[in-house]
């Protein structure tokens, strides 16, 4: 007898970090035991940045996420540990003596952790964190390059 069965999740997800927030569509495809690959796409919204060379020009842009989760119990929900990485873009202006407008590309490959709480076998809602490394690709700015702790939540359906 074969335990488990392949699922498709499909839902909606918030991610907050201390430099913005993103909202967007979470899908993912789960094998029958322990392994789940998902991607997210939707909106960056960016906080107030700490930097002094630029300032937010329309403080959102698009943002992407891709992952992989390994679920503790065999069938992928309950507790569970992976990597992920996210990628969120928007539009700043650097403030040199020649103000210069730029799209900032702010990279986070993270390992995460979390519990999908599944009810009725059909519907989840799955808490997350991760812990990453923050660098934005187009500056290459040492204050630009920290570590990140981002919170998630998502909410959808299995399929």
């Amino acid at each position: 007898m074969e335990v488990g069965y392949n699922t498709t999740d499909l839902g909606a997800g918030f991610q907050w970090y201390k430099d913005g927030k993103f909202v967007g569509l979470h899908a993912a495809v789960n094998a029958k035991l322990h392994h789940s690959i998902y991607g997210e796409i939707g909106y960056y919204m960016a906080g107030d940045p700490t930097a002094t060379f630029y300032y937010n020009q329309n403080k959102s842009g698009m943002g992407l996420g891709l992952g992989y989760r390994y679920y503790i119990m065999y069938r992928p929900h309950g507790f569970f540990v992976g990597v992920k990485a996210n990628l969120f873009t928007h539009k700043i202006t650097l403030t040199t003596q020649v103000p210069e407008n730029r799209m900032s590309k702010i990279f986070i490959p993270s390992i995460e952790t979390g519990y999908m709480i599944l009810i009725n076998d059909l519907f989840f809602i799955t808490p997350g964190i991760s812990v990453g490394y923050k660098t934005d690709l187009e500056l290459k700015a040492a204050d630009e390059q920290k570590a990140a702790i981002l919170l998630s939540i998502s909410i959808g359906a299995k399929f």
